[in-house]
């Protein structure tokens, strides 16, 4: 189905667009956040505050399912988000009155919120369309990324020029009402229709992730991959600079290209990927991808000038929605349950991944960026590689 002809119906339409806004929210919030933690308590304080919000979704992620479960309704995701308001709007006045303690705690809070949002709304989502559908809905919602990925700074600098940056959080507090109103609004028009079966019941065991990768080996598998991608996604996340600067000799203009680029390709990698019918066999495409994104990791570091650089740029952003949605569309295909403890357990695994990877990368290829891109990406298209021999080995 067209993605247009999707989104033309209101409850589709409803969660998309207040989704798109909410995470341009959260665009404005990253970079207000970061530019306070900065301005009032120093450099390391902006990596306190990233810590802080990634390890709730480590610990809910490990031991949480019972709460997931029972907050994975629209309602109770309203009041998640109506909790967010209230935080987000007061984050420059709990800073002034509590200093940095006060922000890694308020940081550590809405973590914990999203760490119970996120994979809630991914699992009931699915379920506003038919089974044939939910793949066109998985590329629908991943697109809202991609646009947040270009216009989120682009707005926040425009913001800028008139206001403050504490405005910003009243901004993104903003977008958060717009998703109560959505989220009320799809309690509403879905509560007649909810199932009551025992698997949606508050009370109902939550789905076991060793029974599921027991049953289904292809997932362990595929977590294994994803976690070496995210880990050595810190390469272009934070070795792009320097390799721009030693390896070319580019300043910060050119920075501002490449990721001008890996944007623009995302956008388009997304609606290519919406079109590509999904395969039983999803672990074969998964790792392919994979493999693909380490083998412009090693290009990227062998580029010796920016025209290379953005090529592989545009390359590594076709591959990256490609990598997202085959696996949405892999956890779509489960009943509710089990999607909500496959999606916690990805969105655990992507920050735990991506938090060790910002820590460690960074120190490995500080003195040579370039042999630090050709060896991570080495390494990703040997791990992708050898998981993909397992899947035609095992034909799955």
């Amino acid at each position: 189905m067209p993605m247009l002809t999707l989104l033309r119906r209101p409850r589709i339409l409803a969660i998309w667009s207040a989704q798109l806004l909410s995470v341009l929210g959260d665009r404005f919030y990253g970079l207000a956040v970061m530019w306070l933690a900065l301005e009032r308590s120093g450099p390391i304080a902006m990596g306190a505050v990233a810590i802080a919000e990634s390890v709730p979704f480590i610990v809910i992620g490990a031991f949480g399912a019972h709460l997931l479960q029972r907050c994975a309704e629209f309602r109770t995701l309203a009041t998640i988000d109506g909790g967010r308001i209230l935080l987000v709007a007061a984050i420059p006045l709990l800073w002034t009155l509590g200093g940095t303690v006060a922000m890694l705690a308020t940081a550590a809070l809405l973590g914990a919120l999203a760490a119970i949002f996120d994979p809630s709304l991914g699992a009931l989502v699915p379920d506003l369309v038919d089974e044939a559908e939910r793949p066109t809905l998985v590329a629908a919602m991943d697109l809202n990324g991609r646009i947040a990925r270009i216009a989120g700074p682009a707005l926040a600098g425009v913001l800028l020029l008139v206001v403050p940056v504490p405005t910003l959080f009243i901004v993104d507090a903003m977008t958060f009402a717009i998703s109560v109103a959505a989220l009320l609004y799809l309690a509403t028009v879905t509560g007649a229709r909810r199932p009551t079966t025992a698997a949606s019941q508050p009370s109902a065991q939550p789905a076991s992730v060793r029974v599921l990768v027991r049953e289904q080996p292809t997932l362990g598998v595929a977590f294994v991959v994803h976690a070496a991608g995210l880990f050595l996604n810190a390469l272009p996340a934070i070795g792009l600079p320097l390799l721009l600067v030693h390896q070319i000799g580019a300043g910060p203009s050119a920075y501002g290209w490449v990721l001008t680029t890996t944007g623009a390709a995302g956008l388009a990698g997304n609606l290519i990927t919406a079109r590509i019918r999904p395969t039983p066999a999803f672990l074969r495409r998964f790792c392919l991808s994979w493999a693909a994104a380490g083998l412009a990791l090693i290009a990227t570091g062998a580029s010796h000038t920016l025209a290379l650089v953005l090529l592989f740029a545009a390359l590594s952003g076709i591959i990256t929605p490609f990598i997202a949605i085959t696996l949405g569309t892999q956890f779509a295909a489960y009943p509710q349950a089990a999607r909500l403890r496959l999606l916690t357990v990805n969105n655990t695994v992507m920050r735990a991944a991506g938090t060790a990877g910002m820590a460690i990368i960074p120190v490995l290829i500080a003195s040579a960026p370039a042999l630090g891109f050709i060896l991570g990406g080495s390494a990703l298209a040997v791990i992708a590689t050898v998981a993909w021999v397992f899947s035609v080995a095992t034909g799955r």
